[in-house]
């Protein structure tokens, strides 16, 4: 039997389960903490890919203001199994459990009255192709989490596969799990705005092999123009490592680079607006446990920061010159007046409004 968070669980053959994403469930509980406080009630939640079922179970048992919670797998071993580890834990009122295939379950859902507060979709893969039927089931500024875990897709690492799902043209870069995120968020919003429906990305991170982004939903056609608006081209210079934004279309001075004048690449479309929302880091923090706390405050000093870090190791290498201390580098710009801080991107990125001359005349005086 295994022990996470307050639930205990069995793992039947056949069922996954990944002790690795132990993390995104803590931090999946912090945030359903924080968003009860949001919308200042119980909620409905629905996860129709629950494998065991661990990550409902411990919705229930950590945060008091589950209403109603639907688990579903359509394997009929991992409905068995999540079964098995409600009755374990001692739970039976507010579970409600199906053995379906998941986009049949979400449209069963998609009318008035029958639709849930904060759907969880986690899936092996790609999430795209139960996004449409997922937004169809939420209620109005109710929450969608969703985890990707084909990173090589999102990271420009496989690029057919990256324009076949997410409908982009991804580069592999040095802050190439950023672009990820943003590339998910972006292909996310644009499916729901066919709908005419505004999803607002509030709260993201990409940790060990998945990505994961949690929205704000939104029935409106006024907000979903506002938020199609955030969305755009970033260019990137190889060369001296230049990087520059547009949103909306693609301006023809940016396809070379200011400084060196190398050819950009150019990447997106992908989301150019704030990833985290800070007055949902706040309360995250508030919900944070041993295992989430670092992650949580890490997000939380990353709020406010512009896209895209600046990865060190990479920059001293262009430079020929030996790596310096991040702490160090991080001072002397908030010395010059500009925001720095670490980024949870990477153990070596920092994420600043200085620009890439300036951090180089750091680096090499």
């Amino acid at each position: 039997m295994l022990e996470e968070g307050k639930a205990k669980i069995e793992v039947f053959n056949g069922v996954f389960y990944n002790p690795y994403a132990r993390l995104s469930r803590d931090i999946g509980v912090s945030f359903l903490n924080a968003a009860s406080e949001f919308l200042s009630r119980k909620l409905n939640i629905c996860e129709p890919l629950s494998a065991t079922g661990i990550r409902g179970i411990r919705y229930v048992l950590e945060c008091d203001r589950v209403q109603k919670i639907i688990l579903n797998d359509k394997s009929e071993v991992a409905y068995e199994n999540i079964l098995y580890n409600i009755k374990i834990n001692n739970l039976t009122k507010i579970y409600e459990v199906h053995n379906k295939d998941a986009i049949i379950l979400l449209y069963e859902h998609s009318h008035k009255g029958e639709r849930f507060d904060l759907i969880d979709i986690d899936p092996f893969g790609s999430p795209m192709k139960f996004i449409m039927p997922a937004i169809s089931s939420i209620v109005h500024k109710g929450f969608l989490a969703v985890t990707a875990t084909d990173t090589a897709a999102l990271c420009g690492v496989a690029k057919r596969a990256g324009l076949r799902k997410y409908l982009a043209n991804l580069e592999k870069t040095e802050f190439l799990h950023e672009v990820g995120i943003r590339a998910l968020a972006s292909a996310i919003i644009r499916i729901a705005a066919i709908n005419e429906i505004a999803l607002e990305p509030i709260y993201s991170h990409s940790t060990r092999h998945y990505m994961r982004i949690y929205f704000r939903v939104y029935v409106s056609t006024s907000k979903c123009d506002s938020i199609l608006e955030n969305i755009g081209f970033l260019f990137y210079c190889e060369n001296c490592l230049w990087r520059g934004y547009t949103k909306g279309i693609i301006y023809k001075d940016y396809l070379i680079c200011p400084i060196c004048n190398n050819k950009n690449l150019i990447i997106g479309p992908i989301w150019l607006d704030k990833i985290v929302n800070k007055e949902v880091a706040t309360l995250m923090k508030k919900f944070s446990n041993d295992y989430s706390k670092n992650l949580i405050q890490k997000l939380f000093d990353e709020a406010e920061m512009p896209p895209f870090f600046y990865e060190m190791d990479k920059i001293t290498s262009k430079l020929k010159i030996s790596e310096l201390s991040l702490n160090f580098v991080i001072e002397k710009l908030r010395n010059m007046g500009y925001v720095a801080c670490r980024t949870h991107f990477s153990n070596k990125g920092i994420k600043t409004n200085a620009d890439i001359i300036t951090i180089k005349n750091i680096l090499t005086k």
